[in-house]
């Protein structure tokens, strides 16, 4: 963050100004509390108002409006969830979930986690303030955060410029290139819930992968905060520095228009862009392998995690998360094979509901098969007591293409998974499908009038496009051919990459009720 001089200050940047004058400078120590009010003597409200900060810092600020960090406390299927869990806790729930999804509310003192309507805009969502005040993270789930209380903002640049509207220095936390940095944002991207399952692993799963390792590693913020050269903030000295987008693209969007109408940012166009950086980002996650196999008269499908190798794909809300693979196959233009498919094609069933009444006995779901103690399965996460073993494409665990562990991150599955086709095909799709919340799960809070039945038709779906979409014929430009290594068949195949022979067995987790007895069951933390 750099400083606005005194003739440039609008009035909100003067206000900031007066009130921040006895903050400190940057060579003083922050001074530290966890989980508490800030002291009476030092008044840092002003800096709690992201839109105090657009002031200085317009295209951060605006990147940063339409984003799910600003969302996260209006989002409605958070709110419906958080509503169902307080009433099902008996509210001893408490401030479990808005330690993240409001973080300032809870540290002022101004939620018990039930009363988020009447919370004031700045300190509703993960602001700015909050991320930029961060002194310390001493866990690694569940938002075990330290800010600083005195008005210093953090950010990833050595050389702040000194003085007013608030003191600026340097951390590690911030700075994008640095492990410190992926601590921070995996302080919230990783949950275990009150009954002790680790409900959510993005950082746990960014741990186990040779990313987190340096020095030629990379961190969440080299991924979802792409770095550019510009200016931190829009005012002298106007230093030309690396700076990061703050759209912070994942899977899940603000539903409407959002920033609201009123809020004073209805302007920003960032619904779209928001929309164009998520499914971008997806279109480089996965990488496809198809194979015709004439000996078996199977189909093989093979799913690589190429783009998002940092973490598991998907990641985030897992159990929440639906992922399925469709795949079609045409004989003279008539379809003789489906799955995945929402809508029946022919003979062949629909893929929905994606759950265990799921008519389509080859689907390939990805998602969390999530359970109670008794090994009954669950569709609320809160509730969750037991997780089977993760059917997620792997991160990277190693970057030498020479060694056969490298092939984990391969999944492959065969089309049908039992039996042949009844003939060969002449042209196959495949195309890989995302919701970032199950129908089944939207349809449990609606079910218990703490969901809009509006809200479920607005949540974010995609259909990934890149090295996930295929268009298989045996006389397609890029064919080329591999030998099957069980039956030694020549295979005619189609990708964007070569066949991976060295592969490992794909599991559907489409029917979680047959899982309860696997005897792999765990809180998984």
């Amino acid at each position: 963050m750099v400083d606005r001089p005194l003739e440039m200050r609008t009035a909100s940047g003067l206000i900031v100004a007066l009130l921040c004058a006895a903050c400190g400078n940057s060579s003083s120590p922050p001074a530290r509390v966890d989980n508490s009010s800030p002291p009476a003597h030092v008044d840092t409200s002003p800096l709690m108002d992201s839109a105090k900060c657009q002031t200085c810092h317009p295209a951060q600020y605006q990147q940063w409006s339409g984003s799910m960090h600003a969302y996260a406390t209006d989002d409605p299927v958070f709110r419906a969830m958080n509503a169902r869990a307080q009433r099902e806790s008996n509210d001893t729930l408490g401030t479990f979930c808005v330690k993240c999804h409001a973080p300032m509310a809870v540290r002022t003192g101004m939620t018990d986690g039930t009363n988020l309507d009447a919370l004031p805009g700045p300190v509703r969502g993960v602001t700015c303030y909050f991320c930029h005040s961060i002194t310390e993270v001493t866990d690694t789930h569940n938002a075990p955060l330290t800010l600083d209380v005195e008005g210093t903002q953090y950010g990833p640049f050595a050389d702040p410029v000194p003085g007013v509207p608030h003191s600026a220095a340097y951390s590690r936390f911030v700075d994008g290139s640095t492990n410190e940095s992926a601590q921070a944002c995996g302080s919230c991207h990783d949950i275990v819930n009150l009954q002790g399952a680790h409900v959510e692993r993005t950082f746990a799963e960014w741990r186990a992968t040779v990313l987190s390792q340096p020095p030629n590693g990379q961190t969440c913020a080299q991924c979802h905060m792409p770095a550019s050269s510009g200016f931190a903030a829009e005012i002298a000295p106007f230093k030309v520095r690396t700076v990061h987008d703050h759209t912070l693209a994942g899977v899940d969007l603000a539903l409407g228009p959002f920033p609201a109408p009123g809020s004073g940012a209805e302007g920003l166009p960032e619904n779209q862009s928001q929309q164009i950086a998520a499914q971008t980002f997806l279109d480089t996650a996965v990488q496809a392998t198809l194979c015709l196999n004439p000996v078996t008269r199977r189909l093989q499908l093979t799913l690589d995690n190429a783009g998002a190798s940092g973490h598991s794909w998907p990641s985030g809300a897992t159990p929440d998360r639906r992922a399925w693979v469709e795949l079609i196959a045409y004989q003279g233009g008539q379809v003789i094979y489906a799955s995945g498919n929402t809508e029946a094609i022919g003979a062949f069933p629909s893929a929905l509901p994606l759950e265990d009444s799921s008519p389509d006995p080859d689907l390939w779901l990805i998602r969390d098969c999530i359970f109670d103690t008794a090994g009954t399965p669950l569709v609320l996460f809160w509730q969750t007591a037991l997780l089977a073993k993760s059917n997620q494409l792997p991160g990277l665990v190693i970057q030498n293409a020479m060694d056969p562990t490298t092939n984990q991150s391969h999944f492959m599955r065969e089309f049908p998974s039992t039996g042949t086709l009844a003939e060969l095909p002449d042209h196959v799709t495949v195309k890989l499908r995302l919701q970032a919340i199950g129908d089944d799960v939207l349809e449990s809070l609606v079910a218990s009038g703490d969901l809009d039945p509006f809200v479920p038709s607005q949540i974010a779906r995609y259909t990934l496009g890149g090295g996930a979409a295929l268009d298989w014929t045996p006389t397609a430009a890029n064919v080329f051919q591999a030998t099957d290594a069980t039956s030694g068949a020549v295979m005619t195949c189609i990708g964007n990459g070569p066949y991976k022979s060295d592969t490992t067995p794909a599991v559907s987790h489409a029917h979680c009720a047959g899982l309860a007895s696997s005897g792999e069951l765990s809180r998984r933390e």
